[in-house]
């Protein structure tokens, strides 16, 4: 037996399936270890984009919104400019004399020296 103590070799056994069973133990809890921090890790990542999508649609949004007040700006500022446009030709023809004279005569009733008005109602 070479000088060894069956003793000796059946307590180095043990030392040895000792040591394997705690390296087992250890590779265990270093992969719970790993699953934790790998599903902390996942969950972390989900909930950011989750805000950063938030945060996208919530500008989508708001750019829409923006794009429809433009649009609506667009209209009203058009028809801004035409009813400035019939104003402006109203003024220039406001300043002739015959377009106030022939006015006054069709709105107002106005005539001019010897001329007589005959005014029929629209009932006749």
């Amino acid at each position: 037996m070479n000088g060894r103590n069956p003793m000796d070799r059946q307590r180095r056994i043990r030392a040895l399936d000792e040591r394997r069973e705690q390296l087992e133990k250890d590779t265990h809890r270093r992969r719970v270890h790993l699953r934790r921090r790998l599903a902390a890790a996942s969950l972390l990542f989900l909930f950011v984009m989750v805000l950063i999508g938030q945060s996208y649609f919530s500008k989508v949004g708001y750019v829409s919104d923006q794009q429809q007040a433009y649009a609506q700006a667009k209209v009203e500022l058009s028809e801004q400019k035409a009813e400035q446009d019939e104003l402006k030709e109203q003024v220039e023809r406001l300043q002739d004399e015959d377009y106030i004279a022939n006015l006054a005569r069709n709105e107002l009733l106005f005539s001019k020296d010897g001329e007589i008005i005959f005014y029929f109602s629209p009932e006749e």
